[in-house]
């Protein structure tokens, strides 16, 4: 295994009109931090352990910035990857993105030419809601009136029994029963997804 990291990673930090977003008196960051390591201990197998994973910050001062780095490809275990934030003078983080750097990619990586790794979405927490319908005889179709996700009926309720989805139908707010309704008004409740 490498002694020393043998990847340099390069950035220039510009502002939209292409000026320096980092002077001197005002210097701009790059934060790095390695991640994905989890509760092992990130270490570079015969060489050293990783003591220090950030984050640390590359100082800016309008111009060119490098610093080396260890491929993710020689770090143990497998799966990390790095965080990079970009701050402005005021440290305010203004960009960030998650990478991945290989030794079969290079050894000097230039951050703008980078491609981040994008993480999956995390699954998405929805609350149940309850609706009544009322509707008269002899219509067996209603309206929901606040609209449910999609197909996201998940129980309905007539005279406080339920029925299963083979009892209705769904078209967008429009639901339809397959059997029935004697009540005048009708009663109907949706639980649902929204």
């Amino acid at each position: 295994m490498p002694l020393t990291p043998a990847i340099t990673l390069t950035a220039t930090l510009d502002d939209l009109t292409g000026a320096a977003a980092g002077s001197t008196a005002n210097p701009a960051k790059l934060r790095i931090c390695l991640c994905g390591f989890g509760p092992v201990l990130p270490r570079i197998a015969g060489t050293a352990m990783l003591a220090k994973v950030g984050p640390f910050d590359i100082f800016s001062t309008g111009s060119a910035i490098s610093t080396p780095i260890w491929g993710n490809d020689v770090i143990t275990p497998s799966g990390t990857y790095y965080s990079i934030e970009i701050l402005d003078g005021e440290d305010n983080v203004v960009q960030c993105g998650a990478f991945e750097f290989l030794l079969l990619n290079g050894a000097t990586q230039d951050l703008s030419s980078a491609t981040q790794i994008v993480q999956p979405l995390p699954p998405q927490i929805f609350t149940l809601t309850t609706q009544l319908l009322t509707g008269t005889l002899p219509g067996t179709v209603f309206t929901i009136p606040t609209p449910l996700l999609g197909t996201s009926l998940v129980a309905l309720f007539y005279r406080g029994v339920f029925y299963g989805a083979a009892n209705y139908t769904v078209n967008a707010q429009t639901v339809t029963m397959n059997f029935a309704c004697t009540e005048n008004p009708v009663a109907i409740y949706v639980q649902g997804l929204a």
